[in-house]
């Protein structure tokens, strides 16, 4: 079974003392390859989650002071460093996801789509240019060590409202659906479409529509999983700690009625009417290509998950509205709302990615409990979350439940959207 690159107990908010802490060791045992000048870089955060800033009087961010005499980390910015970053707390923190590795083109496919998501809520950092090569691998390394520690914010009301996605939760709340436009680059929609291409290609002859199990089949379809709007509506409407249920890929071609009539996602699952009054399970499409009234696109019907019910035999399509997005849109949608798909009447293909998404104790369709462990290990912790390897489920051995990983999911919030 894959394990979680770094122990649960060493997991850090970013920008909290423990992380700084950590930053601070990590530096030390490094203090060797340090310049003999001091240097020093500072980060200004704003809009700081409100369990981390409590008490904070002025500028909330860190400072580190590098030299091989000393090394300090400050728990503030310092306006005078000779770097220094300013940017909204929960806009920086994705970028502390990317682990920097050998797969530049990665690297690089992360900082263009995160440059889309922010707009002009982040520039770089501003100060004299580092000309030391050996500092900068120093950084590098500190990136990454740090990267696989931090967990996203877990303040989920926070993040929404400071990443602009409070009006998508109210769709979610009031339709039961909602539409994330501009949310990937056509440039990312190209390397998807053409890797899902290649994926149904090789498929062996009547596969059918489907290529499944994409976290096994390449970097693309990791870092699309870990959408940083994508995981805030998740962790909306199923609490922290959610897993990913099923990731798959469509390829629909002239006259393909992929999803007749209408359904909700809870039946592979099995799960009793009455519906819960909270969600199991939310899907997110990924509008690779088009979705226009002719290109095959899905239909909802508005606040259906409120009847929290199956769709009744004979119900028609009558009250369902089209959802019609363009390419880098994303829609997302409770798994009990009543949906469907148009057959599509457009010569060629639509092509699009389903990132399904489910609560923390809902067996999932896909298991990636073994998924291979270099993939873990160049992913951000959320990561692991979703393929399931930080719960406690499925993982008692002879003296009984793994009690490490239940402590972690009580302190980490498991099944919560709001603290405490």
């Amino acid at each position: 079974m894959a394990e979680p690159t770094v122990p649960l107990p060493e997991r850090v908010e970013y920008a909290s003392k423990g992380w700084l802490a950590e930053v601070e060791r990590f530096l030390k045992d490094r203090a060797h390859m340090l310049p003999e000048a001091p240097i020093s870089f500072a980060t200004q955060l704003d809009n700081p989650p409100p369990h981390l800033a409590d008490g904070v009087k002025g500028p909330f961010g860190y400072t580190l002071r590098l030299s091989k005499a000393k090394v300090a980390v400050e728990a503030r910015p310092d306006p005078e460093a000779d770097n220094l970053q300013r940017g909204d707390y929960n806009t920086i923190l994705p970028l502390l996801w990317t682990i920097h590795d050998e797969d530049n083109e990665a690297s690089a496919r992360m900082a263009r789509e995160h440059r889309l998501l922010v707009g002009d809520r982040y520039a770089p950092p501003n100060g004299k240019p580092l000309d030391d090569p050996v500092l900068g691998l120093v950084l590098i390394d500190m990136h990454n060590h740090m990267a696989r520690r931090t967990v996203n914010n877990p303040d989920v009301l926070h993040r929404a409202k400071h990443l602009g996605l409070e009006r998508h939760l109210a769709d979610l709340d009031d339709t039961g659906y909602t539409v994330l436009e501009n949310a990937f680059t056509a440039e990312f929609a190209d390397e998807l479409r053409a890797e899902a291409h290649r994926n149904h290609d090789a498929a062996p002859p009547n596969t059918g529509f489907r290529a499944t199990m994409l976290l096994r089949r390449g970097r693309l379809w990791e870092q699309a999983v870990i959408h940083p709007w994508v995981l805030t509506l998740a962790e909306y409407l199923m609490g922290r700690g959610c897993l990913i249920y099923q990731s798959d890929t469509i390829i629909k071609g002239p006259g393909l009625d992929t999803h007749p009539g209408l359904h909700a996602d809870y039946g592979a699952s099995r799960i009793a009417e009455p519906f819960p009054d909270y969600c199991l399970e939310a899907t997110a499409v990924w509008a690779i290509d088009d979705f226009d009234a002719d290109a095959g696109p899905t239909v909802v019907v508005p606040g259906s998950f409120r009847r929290r019910r199956q769709v009744p035999p004979g119900t028609t399509r009558e009250d369902a509205v089209t959802i019609e997005m363009q390419k880098g849109s994303i829609a997302f949608w409770h798994g009990a709302t009543w949906h469907g798909a148009m057959p599509r009447k457009a010569p060629g293909t639509r092509t699009s990615l389903h990132n399904a998404y489910c609560r923390f104790f809902l067996r999932p369709l896909e298991r990636y409990d073994d998924i291979d462990q270099a993939i873990v290990d160049r992913n951000p912790p959320v990561f692991s979350t979703l393929c399931g390897l930080d719960d406690a489920f499925g993982k008692s051995g002879d003296t009984g439940a793994d009690f490490e990983r239940m402590r972690y999911a009580a302190s980490a919030g498991y099944g919560r959207t709001a603290l405490g």
